[in-house]
Parts: structure tokens; C-alpha cells; sequence
């Protein structure tokens, strides 16, 4: 039997190039290919890869994806229905089409019976394989995609850790192939702000990699990478902190995980050392790959300068900025204007009570200062909000902490004045309650009633 390679794949994508900050973003696992002589990482895409036959299922799984979600749903129960008749209804045949019909309902937004569906062929693969075995991976991933679909983050955590720890059982200890899975998971770990766990699964992939020694081929480039990108979580929070009630918005749930490697993981109490070390790691990489993109290595000096400026340490940024300006001609224009590489976002405002809500409606504050040469923000001001005043202060507030990758002339970094920015936010105006007229002969409030609760001052008088 062939293996089938479905379309349907919310794994992460590739990381854009020459944005601010590029590389150092959430998501990071595409997995690069050694040379012919060297092994070779497996492509992270195989994780959703089926055991079908392409001849039987290849025409139904294009339907799902080329808006012919119902009828391949039908032909899926047809055939589920032939195998059930004809053997019994916990047979192996019955694994693809049930995850493919899973599919389907993820198409058409039907997530719960995506989960069901999902949930039986999992069993069954189970059941006929073993606990731990390796075809049910590609089964445990929709899962996890399904229950982030519905917003259940810690759902989504318990199937990532499962499949985790059937790959761990399914693969040796300094197997390649489970390096996708680690991976998936150090990058789930990220996108919840669980930086630590994060960077110890980042860490165990490199000493995977250094067994078969190609730590310090691009193979290495995703593991650099997220260790780099769990060092700025933990310095740089992705939302502004200014008490305990806001480490809330990004405390994703616990890892599960009880690994000696997670164990050995603690707080840094300095980020740059370690996050240098890395990406001066895939500079050094890009730069003794013959067959490297120019782009590529001008994107790993471009976060490595990022990294300087963030951190503070300006002289030495610009000097790579400068570099990178003055050899690689093609991507200047991205200095033409000041680049945002860090702005914690602030927390929307608070909504008022259910019954008082009305239609959620879209805020926006522009506002307008210059970059230094520094990255930072000088001579801020509110150019405009809607409404007026609601987030003026927490925009700024934000700004303050701004960096900015700064504006060259020349290759020379120069104050750039000015600069507009504008932040939206979503926020739930609040309703306007009106009291009915009292009809003739109705009896009207003495001076000693209360008030209704919409005529009440801020003090209740």
C-alpha cells in the first residue's frame, strides 16, 4: 500500500523574508535538507502523511480540498460501510477513509465531528498496531488542529505531548525521524509562551543532530533558531507586563512532559549570550553553504543585528546593518524606512458588563515620533484615536518600548522623523440603555427611590 500525503496540513509555515526580525518568529520548523552524502532531516509535511492507497483515495482527498466536501463525505461512508459489512467495524481499511471523512468535516468548519471521526480512527489503528504505534501520528495531529480550532489550547497540548511520546517510543533515541515530531512540539511550546520547554526540546534536536554530525549544516537552522526565539520570549514579551494580572495573556498551559531535559531547563537571567550564540551559529552556516540563497545569509545577519539592537548594544547592530546594506544591493530598499522589530501589544480594554455590550466595534490610535539611530522611539505623540482616549495611553505606553531596526542613508544609520504608526484593537462600545416614558397615572420616583443603575453616577449618587 502507498502512502498518501494530504493536503491538509496546518503545520508551520515558512518564516517570510526580510521582515523584521525575520527568522525570530513563532513557527518556525521547515526542515532543510543536507547534502547527498550527508543524512537528511525528514520533511516536517510527512507528519500528516497517511498509510493509503493514492489510487483509492487520491481523486476523494482533491474533492475535499477543491470545494467537493460532501460528495467525497459520501463516497467515505460508502466505503466505510462496505468494509464494515464485509469484515467488522474495527478492521484496519477503515483508518483512511474515517480520517479522511475527519478532513472533510474540517473543511466544512464541522470541528466536534472532525474530532469524533479523528478520535474512532485513532482506536482502531491502536488496536490493530499498538499503543504506540507510529500510523496514528498522523491521526493525533488533526486532533491537536481540530481542538485549536475550537479554541481548547489545552487539548491541543495533551494530543501534542501524546504524539510526542509515541514517537519517542516508536523511534530510537538519535533517530532522525523524530526529529519532525520534537520539533512540532518545541514549536507548539512556543506558541504559548512555554519558552523553557521550548528551548530544552530545541536543544535535545541539536544533540540528535551532532550524533549524526550535521549540527553545523542548515539541518541545524530550525533548532538555532527556536533556542534564539525562547531567549527573546523570555526577555521580550510578546504582550506589555505591567503587573501580575497581564503575565496572564501569555502563560499557555503547563507542559506535561516530565523529561530530564525539562527538568534541567531554568530562567536566564541574561537572554543575549545564548540567543547571540545561535544566530551567529546560522551565520556561520549561510555563509560556508556554496549554494545558499544571498538572500538567506542577508536575512541571518539582519537578525543577528536585530538581536544587538534590541539588547541595546546599537554600535555593533549598525556596523551589521551597514553590511548588509553595502553587499547585497537587492534588499536596500528595506532601509528606506524604520523597521518595527519589537512592540509589546497591549491588552484591549476591559469590556463592560454582558447585558450593557453592544456590537464589537474597531478602535485604532495613530501615532507619530522619530527613530533614532538607537531604534528607539523620541518626540512620540497621538496624531488621532477612535474613540478618543480609550488606549491612547496603553499604545504609548507600549511604544516606549518599542525597538526599530533604524532608517539608512548611504549605509549609514541616520534619525528618521516623522515616523506613523497605528495600532487597531477590537473593543465592545457600551449600550445606550433608555428608560420608557411612564404612561399618564403612573407613579414617579420620590426623591428617597433609587435611581436606575444607568442614571447613577460613578459613585452611585
Amino acid at each position: 500500500m502507498g502512502r498518501l500525503k494530504i493536503a491538509f496540513a496546518l503545520n508551520p509555515s515558512s518564516f517570510g523574508r526580510f521582515t523584521a526580525g525575520g527568522a525570530l518568529i513563532l513557527l518556525i520548523s521547515t526542515f532543510a535538507f543536507a547534502d547527498d552524502d550527508q543524512p537528511t532531516v525528514p520533511d516536517s509535511s510527512d507528519l500528516y502523511t497517511l498509510n493509503a492507497d493514492p489510487e483509492e483515495f487520491g481523486f476523494i482527498e482533491q474533492q475535499i480540498y477543491r470545494g467537493e466536501a460532501d460528495q467525497a463525505t459520501n463516497a467515505l461512508e460508502n466505503i466505510i460501510s462496505q468494509v464494515e459489512s464485509a469484515r467488522h467495524r474495527y478492521d484496519a481499511a477503515l483508518v483512511a477513509p474515517l480520517t479522511l471523512s475527519g478532513d472533510a468535516a474540517m473543511v466544512q468548519q464541522q470541528y466536534d465531528k472532525a474530532l469524533d471521526l479523528y478520535g474512532r480512527a485513532r482506536h482502531i489503528e491502536r488496536v490493530n498496531n499498538g499503543l504506540f504505534a507510529p500510523g496514528q501520528l498522523a491521526i493525533i495531529y488533526r486532533e491537536a488542529d481540530a481542538h485549536r480550532r475550537l479554541g481548547n489550547v489545552d487539548a491541543a497540548a495533551q494530543s501534542e505531548e501524546y504524539a510526542y511520546e509515541v514517537a519517542k517510543e516508536s523511534f530510537g533515541t538519535y533517530d532522525l525521524e523524530s526529529l519532525p515530531p520534537l520539533y512540532r512540539l518545541a514549536d507548539f511550546y512556543l506558541q504559548t509562551y512555554n519558552y523553557l520547554a521550548a528551548r530544552s526540546l530545541y536543544s535535545r534536536s541539536l544533540a540528535i543532530l551532532e550524533h549524526h554530525e550535521i549540527n553545523e549544516t542548515e539541518s541545524a537552522i530550525p533548532a538555532l533558531t527556536g533556542i534564539a526565539t525562547s531567549h527573546k520570549l523570555e526577555r521580550f514579551p510578546p504582550f506589555y507586563v505591567g503587573n501580575s494580572s497581564d503575565n496572564a495573556r501569555f502563560e499557555g498551559p503547563q507542559p506535561g512532559l516530565t523529561t530530564s531535559d525539562l527538568e534541567n531547563q531554568h530562567v536566564s537571567f541574561n537572554n543575549f549570550p545564548a540567543g547571540e550564540r545561535a544566530l551567529q551559529q546560522i551565520v556561520k552556516i549561510r555563509t560556508a553553504n556554496a549554494e545558499a540563497e544571498p538572500e538567506n545569509l542577508a536575512q541571518a545577519i539582519l537578525d543577528l543585528a536585530d538581536w544587538h539592537m534590541m539588547f541595546g548594544r546599537t554600535n555593533a547592530a549598525n556596523t551589521l546593518y551597514t553590511h548588509v546594506y553595502n553587499n547585497h544591493e537587492s534588499i536596500q530598499e528595506l532601509f528606506n524606512e524604520p523597521q518595527l522589530i519589537y512592540f509589546p501589544l497591549p491588552k484591549d480594554p476591559k469590556p463592560p458588563p454582558a447585558g450593557r455590550r453592544d456590537t464589537v466595534a474597531v478602535g485604532s490610535v495613530s501615532l507619530k515620533f522619530d527613530v533614532s539611530t538607537t531604534g528607539r522611539v523620541r518626540k512620540l505623540k497621538t496624531a488621532h484615536s477612535d474613540p478618543e482616549d480609550l488606549m491612547d495611553f496603553r499604545v504609548r505606553r507600549s511604544m516606549r518600548l518599542a525597538v526599530y531596526r533604524p532608517r539608512l542613508e548611504n549605509g549609514v544609520p541616520v534619525t528618521f522623523e516623522g515616523h506613523e504608526f497605528t495600532h487597531t484593537f477590537q473593543y465592545f462600545p457600551t449600550a445606550q440603555l433608555t428608560t420608557p416614558a411612564s404612561p399618564a397615572g403612573d407613579i414617579t420616583l420620590g426623591t428617597d427611590d433609587p435611581l436606575p443603575e444607568s442614571d447613577q453616577g460613578e459613585n452611585g449618587s
